[in-house]
């Protein structure tokens, strides 16, 4: 029998696995775009959304925004 503290704990790593994956295609997609003289842009673009995800997801600043009394 599963507890909910073990559903979470399984939820967070799902999560970070796919946070993960998503920042493996999105440096994929960096480097062929900046292998092909595409606009400058769309690089910062990528790069913003990437520091996006790891301070969203990794470093917990969702965390700072909920409500007290759900630790």
């Amino acid at each position: 029998m599963e507890t909910s503290t073990d559903t979470q704990k399984k939820m967070e790593l799902r999560r970070g696995v796919i946070v993960f994956a998503a920042l493996a295609v999105l440096t994929v997609i960096e480097y062929f775009l900046g292998t092909h003289a595409a606009p400058t842009i769309f690089l910062w673009l990528i790069a913003l959304l990437k520091a996006g995800l790891v301070i969203w997801f990794y470093m917990h600043i969702q965390r700072a925004f909920r409500e007290e009394g759900g630790h």
